[in-house]
């Protein structure tokens, strides 16, 4: 499986699902299991380097503002897997300019109480599911992925690229994603500042 073979596999779930993020999860454990083997760890390696490609300062800084200043190293990875599951153009639009998530509904609709946040931690072991699921071997896929020396990002520590944005800088905020900030800043930051 390649880049396209992936994406395909996030739309054709979104498709199913009506678009709404919430059912990409289990739709694309399903679609995985109709696969072989060797597809399901290809996909997983996929899913861990799109995850890797998001590890940046200034979409952390993104799932801040659009989290209502919640931006935990745990939150921060589910936020990288929503941004997967909006599938291929709203995930590339971000890496190539973070303030396009203010053109995202899902990203604007955020209230960030309750459940409803920017995040899919529901997505971060579909390859794993998948795989238990045909093989009946819940750690089988880590023992092909090693096979094939392929080691998880996810599983490093490591600075994000790009260089820091301090939360509390509104200008810096502010001349980094503009929109974003318009639509969020001042919430995310009361709520830093009461929490």
């Amino acid at each position: 499986m390649d880049a396209d073979g992936f994406w395909n596999i996030v739309g054709g779930a979104r498709r199913r699902c009506s678009g709404d993020w919430r059912g990409v999860p289990a739709i694309v454990i399903r679609t995985l299991t109709w696969l072989p083997t060797s597809e399901i760890a290809d996909f997983a390696q996929l899913h861990d380097e799109f995850e890797d490609r998001a590890y940046r300062y200034d979409l952390w800084a993104a799932c801040m503002l659009i989290n209502e200043g919640f931006g935990s190293d745990d939150l921060f990875l589910y936020f990288r897997n929503w941004l997967i599951v909006q599938g291929r153009d709203v995930y590339e639009a971000a890496l190539a300019d973070p303030d396009s998530l203010a053109d995202v509904p899902a990203a604007v609709a955020v209230t960030a109480t309750g459940n409803d946040f920017a995040d899919c931690q529901e997505f971060l072991h579909v390859g794993l599911i998948a795989w238990d699921r045909v093989t009946g071997e819940e750690e089988g896929i880590e023992a092909e992925l090693d096979r094939r020396g392929f080691h998880a990002r996810r599983d490093r520590i490591g600075a994000p690229a790009g260089r820091p944005i301090a939360f509390d800088n509104r200008d810096k905020v502010f001349s980094t994603l503009p929109r974003l900030a318009e639509l969020h800043y001042d919430r995310a930051a009361d709520s830093l500042a009461s929490g």
